[in-house]
């Protein structure tokens, strides 16, 4: 099941980065002064880090707008 999984995964177009020490400290510092969930945390952390566009619909990210770029989907 899992091979199938990440085969398929590999296939689509994703990127997946490791976790080094620099993401780490941006996400726990995130998660310290915006209560965020730790996956959450990683994943404002990598947009920062990448100059890149978070989308999401999540309201947890509400906080963050002035820290990284949001791209607000399906709210309203």
């Amino acid at each position: 099941a899992w091979a199938t999984i990440a085969s398929e995964l590999q296939a689509a177009p994703i990127d997946f980065h490791s976790a080094d020490r620099a993401l780490a400290d941006t996400a726990a510092d995130f998660k310290a002064r915006f209560k965020l969930s730790l996956a959450d945390a990683f994943a404002a952390a990598l947009a920062k880090e990448k100059k890149a566009e978070l989308v999401t619909g999540d309201p947890e990210f509400k906080a963050l707008e002035k820290e990284i770029k949001i791209n607000w989907v399906g709210c309203g």
